[in-house]
């Protein structure tokens, strides 16, 4: 079988003391790559001398500062591969990533796209313990993404074809760009997941998710653009367009808390739960926001979180939210606040924390008694407890 052409794009502005670590870890694929094509967005730095020394290897191309989106539009219009795969110019590819996704493609000419997961590194390139092995079945994916991006465009490949059919990047996004695009191919191809985490992602001050305010703005537009203005809707909206929309006044929520605008972010989340309120009774919901100080990259980290404090501040927040409720939110308190003890029960026992994780998972039960048909939740309690400890708590709940 023959190999299949790949076009590899890199966007690059003002990235030059992070450019090279991604051009060799380009070149060092084990699937070998047609071309590789750097676009400079209008880069004040020492860019263009970064790349001579690719010279014959890399294809550079420089434009007036124009945004991500221009940047990524012109590198396909430069490309002259069957597959095009996108590495940011901060990022740094495993030696087997094309060889892992590409070659699915190669093999079941019924695939159309194909994403890895990530690591999360920092801006000297050590690993956090952040990553991220979502793979959702291809007749699933539209649906996952409605409720959140978790690809990476970094991590993402796809036949040019596709791009030339769905439509180029949105301009009009300078952030969440590549999200408007995955749901648009989403929509129409066939995508298929490695959970198997190929790409180091980095995380840095200079990311262009850092600004907070306008990350917001643009992940409630993409939202809008693809499912409708909640405010015209009304009634008539579908599950899937509320949920669309709860779950990214969430991310507009979790993005606030981890800027310290708490308050803020709380908004955010009353708006989006008003909306889907069942979007409050997710354990995925609780776990945000509990984990919601942490940065990107330390998400989960529970080792490094004070957990009593994390408890603390979720009870002062969610007493003030269903103080504020409406009774279709009210309803949902027993569910939110089991699912609050649940997630500082599942992140004491990461901890190693045994004793509070059996004192939260019982508080979890107490709050929600229906938690305890859910085999998981009882394993759990199982493992950081004796069983004699159980049957009494159990027998002493469902009383």
């Amino acid at each position: 079988m023959s190999l299949l052409n790949i076009s590899t794009i890199i966007p690059s502005y003002n990235r030059a003391n992070y450019l090279r670590l991604a051009l060799d870890s380009v070149l060092g694929q084990t699937y070998p790559v047609a071309e590789i094509i750097v676009v400079d967005d209008g880069s004040t730095d020492n860019t263009r001398e970064a790349v001579q020394q690719y010279e014959g290897r890399v294809r550079f191309y420089q434009q007036n500062h124009g945004g991500v989106s221009a940047a990524r539009n012109k590198g396909l219009e430069l490309a002259r591969g069957e597959i095009i795969a996108w590495c940011d110019a901060d990022d740094i590819w495993e030696p087997t990533f094309l060889q892992r996704t590409v070659s699915l493609l190669e093999n079941d000419p019924r695939l159309d796209g194909a994403y890895a997961g990530v690591v999360h590194i920092d801006s000297a390139g050590n690993r956090l313990p952040q990553e991220n092995r979502v793979a959702v079945p291809p007749d699933q994916l539209y649906a996952a993404l409605a409720d959140d991006c978790f690809i990476q465009t970094t991590a993402f490949v796809m036949r040019k074809q596709c791009f030339d059919q769905a439509g180029w990047f949105d301009t009009d996004f300078d952030i969440s760009e590549d999200y408007d695009m995955f749901l648009r191919l989403a929509k129409r191809y066939r995508i298929v997941g490695v959970g198997e985490p190929l790409v180091q992602y980095r995380v840095h001050q200079q990311n262009t998710v850092a600004n907070t305010t306008r990350w917001c703005e643009s992940r409630l537009a993409l939202t809008r653009k693809h499912f409708g203005d909640p405010r015209e809707g009304g009634a008539a909206l579908t599950v899937q367009q509320r949920r669309a929309h709860a779950y990214a006044y969430r991310a507009a929520a979790i993005k606030c808390l981890q800027d310290a605008a708490d308050d803020r972010g709380w908004q955010y989340l009353r708006q989006g739960a008003i909306i889907w309120p069942e979007m409050l009774s997710q354990l995925s919901t609780a776990y945000e926001l509990v984990c919601g100080n942490q940065a990107p990259g330390l998400r989960g980290d529970a080792a490094h979180m004070n957990l009593p404090q994390r408890e603390s501040y979720m009870q002062q927040y969610l007493n003030e939210l269903f103080r504020l409720a409406d009774p279709a939110l009210a309803r949902h308190r027993g569910n939110v606040y089991g699912n609050t003890y649940l997630a500082l029960g599942m992140l004491s026992d990461q901890a190693g924390n045994w004793p509070a994780a059996r004192r939260y998972l019982l508080r979890a039960l107490q709050s929600n008694p229906r938690l305890s048909a859910r085999s998981v939740v009882l394993r759990r309690l199982l493992k950081v407890s004796g069983a004699g400890r159980i049957t009494a708590a159990l027998r002493k709940i469902r009383a």
